[in-house]
């Protein structure tokens, strides 16, 4: 995974406290597999869609362009995401 351990860090508690507000009874997870989200028939892949969501949802963006793009992409930190994120499965 390229990702400094100090900004994997910070990702995980902005995500983690995201997801202790909206998700505390995996109800955010139940949204996301029954398709209870917008635009959720255009989506393909959801587990990379709730992934940036959540991570939108953090408010993490001027952090993810300031200093993470400039050594990762979007496939870099799908992958961190990815292990921060509860899985999701399409049920829809």
């Amino acid at each position: 995974m390229k990702i400094k351990t100090e900004h994997y860090a910070i990702l995980e508690s902005a995500i983690n406290d995201v997801l202790s507000v909206h998700n505390a009874n995996g109800e955010l997870v139940r949204c996301y597999e029954s398709g209870d989200f917008h635009k959720s028939d255009a989506v393909k892949d959801l587990q990379k869609r709730f992934c940036f969501d959540v991570l939108f949802g953090a408010g993490l963006n001027k952090f993810v362009c300031s200093e993470l793009y400039p050594y990762m992409d979007d496939n870099h930190l799908y992958t961190a995401l990815k292990s921060i994120c509860p899985k999701v499965i399409k049920r829809y």
